[in-house]
């Protein structure tokens, strides 16, 4: 045990910050500011997320302000040399040892990686945690249900939950170029519209529709390389986190549906149709489709509705998104469908993750890809093809439900349509993908 620790915490011999990480400054900055507090904090997000980057580059803003080594520790709990039975046991001998061989004093920053690996992990957190002040818990999960209901009750009020995704488009364009990143910052809608940026940032905005944000695929130029990384990635996805924590006995099921809701990315879900192509029922169908939600590989829209107690949404179907664009191109063939699929898909992450926002869509006639709680219908027209069709669409409902206003996000256009005093706002997608959802409802209400 003794060597393992020293293998996974190398700053308690050398006193060196861990290098060759991506800077992940969002989420650095914002869990920062839950270290000096008490409660727990609670990582969630897919595997290969970046979860396990993000706590060494927390390491080392402990380290930056002097937190001495000795007083971090970190270790992932899927390590196999830990072996197939862990348990509650397996925590204690990491945090005795730990003890034992550092010695630390005065407040400790426990880092545990995959928690969810550990049974029953949630009351061995709550007793140490209740039994020393010191201790400040980051822990890491691939579940959007982590905490297990008896741990909800035990640590009501004790623990802090923030999700993790793959890279944003801003942090891969940072990422790729970074001075064309920065060139960006600060700039007004117009400015960037008149800028000449787009055409530098338009092969970048196109590689991310095509290979996504995970960490590890951005790093590397080889696509087909990376298609096979994200298969791998599937295959874990499928098999660890979901067939062996849930006990799946018809795996290839599972399999068929997960690929079959990736094709369908955007796509509304008629569920008995899709139990008749992975050759199940209603009833697993809908069970496995939660599970894939648990382990973030899809997300969920359901029906929006104007009237908070009509009961008869809760019964319409729901349209179904992948967490990454990667996945698509590990899955897929080219094809024409392609690329509007990709969008869409992008600007549901933007809207869901970075945006933070509960998504909806719309159908009475017209279908809105897009609605947000607050009733503001958002569009998509990647073709000048598109665009008339989906204006009429923005402009049904919104003259149908007395809205003021809609977004079209187009591939290249800035422009403000109006109609019977309702406006509709046409917004390059570089520019929604890069502009703050402060500064494009500012300016909405400008213009």
């Amino acid at each position: 045990m003794q060597e393992l620790l020293l293998q996974y915490n190398p700053h308690w011999e050398k006193g060196a910050v861990y290098d060759g990480l991506i800077p992940r400054d969002a989420y650095v900055k914002k869990i920062s500011g839950f270290l000096d507090r008490r409660e727990i904090v609670v990582l969630k997000g897919i595997r290969r997320s970046g979860k396990s980057s993000i706590l060494k580059l927390l390491i080392n803003e402990l380290l930056k302000i002097a937190v001495p080594p000795q007083n971090i520790l970190f270790m992932n709990l899927e390590d196999f040399r830990f072996g197939s039975e862990k348990s509650v046991h397996t925590l204690d001998r990491v945090y005795q040892t730990y003890l034992s061989e550092q010695k630390p004093d005065g407040k400790m920053y426990v880092f545990l990686d995959e928690i969810q690996e550990i049974p029953e992990f949630e009351k061995w957190l709550r007793t140490h945690y209740e039994q020393n002040p010191n201790l400040k818990f980051i822990i890491t999960g691939s579940s959007s249900s982590l905490f297990s209901t008896e741990l909800a009750t035990l640590l009501t009020g004790r623990q802090i939950s923030l999700e993790i995704f793959p890279f944003s488009f801003p942090e891969y364009l940072t990422f790729k170029d970074e001075k064309l990143a920065r060139q960006v910052e600060g700039k007004s809608l117009d400015a960037l519209y008149l800028s000449s940026l787009f055409p530098k940032i338009e092969p970048l905005l196109r590689r991310y529709l095509d290979e996504g944000g995970f960490p590890e695929v951005i790093k590397h130029e080889d696509r087909e390389t990376n298609i096979l990384l994200l298969q791998q990635y599937l295959s874990d996805i499928i098999l660890k986190d979901i067939t062996r924590r849930y006990n799946i006995r018809k795996i290839d099921v599972l399999q068929k549906l997960s690929l079959f809701l990736i094709y369908n990315m955007g796509n509304i879900i008629n569920i008995t149709r899709a139990a008749g192509v992975v050759g199940s029922n209603r009833t697993t169908v809908l069970d496995l489709i939660a599970y894939l939600k648990e382990v973030y590989l899809v997300l969920t829209t359901p029906h929006f509705s104007f009237s908070p107690t009509d009961q008869l949404e809760v019964t319409r179907p729901k349209k179904t998104f992948c967490i990454d664009n990667g996945f698509y191109s590990a899955i897929k063939t080219e094809s024409k469908k392609d690329f509007s699929k990709r969008v869409k898909n992008v600007i549901f992450q933007r809207l869901r993750f970075q945006w933070q926002r509960e998504v909806y869509y719309w159908k009475e006639k017209v279908e809105i890809e897009f609605m947000l709680s607050d009733g503001l219908p958002i569009g998509m027209a990647i073709s000048d093809e598109d665009k008339d069709r989906e204006m009429h669409k923005l402009f049904y409902i919104m003259n149908r439900h007395n809205l003021p206003r809609a977004l079209l996000i187009t591939w290249d256009k800035l422009q403000i349509l109006e109609e019977n005093e309702r406006r509709v706002f046409l917004i390059p997608l570089w520019i929604f993908l890069t502009t703050s959802q402060e500064e494009i409802f500012e300016f909405l209400k400008e213009h």
